[in-house]
């Protein structure tokens, strides 16, 4: 009887070898499960940081306050060269007036002439001193802060009988309804081309246009 229990000794001794074995490696993977997840954490919070950068970033469209609002602005207000058209070849009268938010001076043209001498233009273009009659070289004192000029040229200055065509004035000073306009003076009258001289005060905005019979010429300081 006693050597059958010796005989199974060693089998249990085995099989609690065994049952520690398992047991030890079970206990090992929950430890391994932090080590995994503490080794990817970082990945994940870089990621967020990285795409913006790299990706949207280069094609981001301008902000609102990289527009150049001011300077669009400023540069609309820069006297551009003009020429255009004339309604004929005889100017016969001026007028300066003072409207909402701008000063207009308004050049009248009568019937063309019966033989022209050619296309009759007008060109608009900024007035560099010394301002002198193109005539006499008489110096003219012009008012106003900024200087343009106007020429009007292929004109027609006597009319077909031989008279003068134009009966305006021929220097409109610092009127009481203009705000901006401070002279408007005539410096050559000659050889088919009538010239002005225009002074005014203020960054204002200075464009020429043709309504009609008339070229205007409007000097918008806007409403402030």
């Amino acid at each position: 009887m006693t050597t059958p229990t010796r005989r199974r000794a060693p089998a249990v001794v085995g099989l609690l070898a065994i049952s520690l074995i398992v047991v030890g490696c079970t206990s090992a993977v929950p430890s391994a499960t932090p080590v995994v997840g503490a080794s990817v954490a970082p990945t994940a919070s870089i990621a967020p940081t990285v795409g913006p950068s790299a990706f949207t970033t280069p094609n981001a469209r301008p902000t609102a306050a990289a527009t150049p609002t001011a300077s669009s602005s400023a540069a609309a207000c820069v006297l551009r060269p003009q020429t255009l058209a004339l309604p004929s070849d005889r100017l016969t009268d001026i007028e300066v007036m003072g409207l909402p938010g701008r000063d207009v001076v308004r050049f009248t043209f009568g019937d063309g002439s019966l033989a022209p001498m050619g296309p009759s233009i007008g060109t608009l273009g900024a007035a560099v001193p010394p301002f002198t009659q193109a005539g006499s070289g008489r110096p003219i004192a012009l008012a106003g802060e900024h200087a343009l000029q106007t020429v009007f040229k292929g004109m027609s200055i006597m009319n077909d009988v031989g008279q003068p065509t134009f009966s305006g004035e021929r220097e409109i000073r610092g009127t009481d309804v203009s705000r901006s306009l401070r002279d408007v003076v005539i410096f050559d009258e000659s050889e088919g081309q009538i010239g002005w001289y225009v002074g005014y005060e203020g960054s204002s905005c200075v464009m020429m246009s043709r309504e009609g019979d008339s070229i205007v010429l409007v000097i918008d300081f806007g409403a402030g």
